[in-house]
């Protein structure tokens, strides 16, 4: 990957250049970056244990959404994730303790990140009981 010198002149441009060309540019941290064209997957190309995972995570996905939106089920849920919390912070401030000499837990969630991390832990464990039950 490569800077470009000219980023006053390549500002607004993204994408190829031209349809066959090699170059491919893109916006990060508000530098114009040169880089190859990357590479995408074909769909065609993926084997059946890929396409069953995504299946799987789909399914899973969908399920979590429905879970959130029933308030006692989301009610459920939020008590599941505390305690996993508080259990998750005690062990890391046994492990802070002694290995640092300070109790330090885990860092509080942002309000606007709550919601997110709540689903990803919903995720995760409807992923761990599906694949128990198989």
């Amino acid at each position: 990957m490569a800077r470009a010198e000219l980023d006053i002149l390549l500002n607004k441009l993204q994408g190829r250049l031209t349809g066959d060309s090699d170059f491919y540019l893109t916006n990060r941290y508000g530098k114009t970056v040169v880089s190859n064209y990357p590479l995408h997957k074909n769909p065609k190309s993926l084997s059946d244990n890929q396409r069953a995972t995504f299946a799987a995570f789909g399914e899973v996905s969908k399920q979590a959404k429905s879970e959130m939106n029933d308030p006692a089920r989301f009610a459920y849920w939020q008590e599941r994730y505390a305690a996993y919390r508080s259990a998750a912070d005690m062990n890391l401030a046994k492990a802070n303790l002694e290995f640092f000499g300070e109790t330090n837990g885990l860092p509080n969630i942002p309000k606007d990140k709550y919601y997110a991390t709540l689903r990803g832990f919903i995720i995760g464990q409807l992923l761990v009981q599906n694949k128990q039950a198989e």
